[in-house]
């Protein structure tokens, strides 16, 4: 998958000196950026913030300019090329900026480049996370273990992307608690139009706006098992489809949304997960109870995830 993230931006380096000159024609950096763990909400988020009429989020999503493996090296003129200048907020989400170990420096890069952002991490039940993140890789054929091997494996990237508060804490250190929010995919889809309020006042805008199209969700887990996603995410990493894959963020809204909805049919409701082995979900939570511990108490509340 993170050769697939290199790939997307393949192009851009071929081009990179017109990118530059055009960027710095009519370029802007960001002021909002979306970080989080994967299958925690956040393509949602994304939608859902580019509806607000201040907010002008990036296309693609997913630019990882601050992962020095990925795109780092294209430059800041590139990376503001992809926002709006006019737009009192700019953002962009990316979920690889929370990929600890593998990634280092990312919150410091940033921090070195835009001082003054705002910073949005997703969070999601930690178990229930890298439940849906393996599920996610064995349906697009990234993973070959059993779902107790992978997951049982205490140094996976599974486990550590759901350390949360590990993955939060360079963030903290380099732009303050005062400026980064914590949200829970449960908040977001229990609590929507409040939990955007709270995002909405973090950025500065109406906080009172709201849209109809609050109630989309977007790559919900219910197609992961389906032949239509399984399909569709084999087909774009053929040769001919490729650049399908690179441009799909950059489609109109209709026309993802109708993607969408062929693809992870977001109206069949939540597909059935299979069971972790109580000996599993037991070991589990006491690896993980301390982090999510020490990300409560920055949150300021409890997730309510683990049982005392």
């Amino acid at each position: 998958m993170i050769a697939r993230a290199r790939e997307r931006f393949a192009p851009e380096r071929r081009h990179l000196a017109r990118r530059r000159r055009r960027a710095a024609r009519a370029g802007a950096l960001p002021n909002l950026i979306v970080i989080g763990g994967l299958k925690c909400g956040t393509t949602s988020l994304h939608h859902y913030l580019n509806l607000h009429p201040e907010i002008s989020m990036s296309r693609p999503k997913e630019l990882n300019f601050f992962v020095a493996e990925l795109n780092w090296t294209l430059g800041a003129e590139w990376y503001a090329s992809h926002f709006d200048r006019s737009a009192p907020v700019r953002g962009e989400t990316s979920p690889h900026y929370t990929n600890l170990p593998r990634f280092e420096g990312v919150a410091e890069r940033m921090v070195s480049v835009i001082p003054d952002a705002r910073i949005v991490y997703m969070v999601r039940d930690p178990i229930d996370r890298m439940l849906s993140h393996y599920l996610h890789n064995a349906s697009g054929g990234y993973e070959e273990r059993g779902l107790s091997e992978a997951l049982g494996d205490a140094t996976s990237s599974y486990v550590d992307r759901s350390r949360y508060a590990m993955q939060a804490e360079p963030y903290l250190a380099a732009f303050g608690a005062d400026r980064v929010a914590i949200v829970a995919r449960e908040e977001l889809k229990d609590e929507r139009e409040a939990t955007m309020r709270r995002l909405f006042e973090l950025c500065g805008v109406d906080p009172s706006f709201r849209s109809e199209q609050f109630e989309r969700e977007w790559e919900t887990g219910s197609g992961k098992s389906s032949g239509g996603f399984r399909i569709m995410d084999r087909a774009v990493r053929l040769p001919g489809l490729r650049a399908l894959d690179r441009n799909f963020d950059r489609l109109p809204e209709s026309l993802r949304w109708l993607v969408e909805r062929i693809v992870h049919d977001p109206d069949s409701g939540a597909a059935a997960k299979p069971e972790l082995p109580a000996e599993l979900r037991a070991g589990l939570e006491t690896l993980l109870r301390d982090d999510v511990g020490r990300l409560e108490q920055v949150a300021g509340r409890s997730f309510g995830w683990f049982a005392s």
